[in-house]
């Protein structure tokens, strides 16, 4: 890569990263490119986790984040570590752990038994905030700006059940007040995952979630899910608060 490539590389990265969220067309405008060239670019940074792409967007990836917040994504994980084994075994299904960044929630860690189910959402990926029972989760407890813009973007259609705008303005409050999500086929057909926010000092840091296809998860077994789910996420809200560590921990704002 040349040096005059090398910077325009660069540039475009910074500008997304001020930005927080770019398209194709947007950057080739910007740089007064082709939108295939910036494509070139941006596809090399999305394969290499520098960028993550959502409904045509592009928004700085996990590389681009700062050493503080990958320490304390890393910090997170161990700390939920005991919980979520507990929680797999307990339950029988797969367990994820997602943290919102930015307009997107990203799964940190999955544990499945030795029955593991075909779900999209793997350590490392990203889902939109309005699909699946962890991200609207993490949406019910987001500012009312990030609310905002997700009911007014491309709010992608998984399944023919993928909430839409007016279904979320009812079902967001409902989290609030039940103190979990329940998401059925939403994003994978016929499957259903139960979520728990997980609070630390009066912030939503993370979810907690049981995954497993809707054959199983109904009915008691359903019930079961969710206290299982609500217990573990409130166990590590309490090892989050007493756990040794870096104290900057995410806020409101998101990683």
């Amino acid at each position: 890569m040349s040096l005059s490539s090398l910077n325009r590389g660069l540039k475009i990265l910074t500008m997304i990263a001020d930005s927080g969220r770019m398209r194709v067309d947007e950057v080739a405008s910007a740089l007064d490119i082709p939108p295939s060239s910036a494509y070139r670019y941006i596809k090399l940074f999305r394969e290499t986790d520098y960028l993550y792409e959502l409904d045509g967007y592009y928004y700085p990836g996990v590389r681009v984040s700062s050493r503080d917040e990958q320490t304390e994504k890393q910090h997170l994980v161990e700390v939920a570590a005991p919980v979520l084994n507990r929680l797999c075994s307990r339950s029988g299904e797969t367990v994820i752990l997602t943290v919102r960044v930015q307009m997107a929630a990203l799964c940190l860690e999955r544990l499945s038994p030795r029955r593991a189910d075909a779900l999209s959402f793997y350590r490392g990926s990203v889902r939109p905030l309005h699909a699946g029972a962890s991200a609207t989760a993490l949406l019910a407890y987001a500012p009312a700006d990030v609310v905002a813009t997700v009911e007014k973007g491309g709010m992608r259609k998984f399944t023919a059940v993928t909430p839409d705008a007016s279904r979320l303005k009812v079902l967001l409050p409902a989290i609030r007040s039940n103190g979990f999500s329940v998401s059925e086929g939403e994003v994978d057909p016929f499957m259903v995952a139960v979520a728990a926010p997980v609070f630390r000092h009066g912030h939503c840091i993370c979810a907690v979630s049981i995954a497993g296809r809707q054959q199983r998860l109904s009915g008691q077994r359903l019930d079961d899910a969710v206290e299982l789910v609500c217990n573990a996420a409130a166990e590590l809200g309490h090892e989050l608060e007493t756990a040794a560590g870096s104290a900057a921990w995410m806020t409101e704002e998101g990683w």
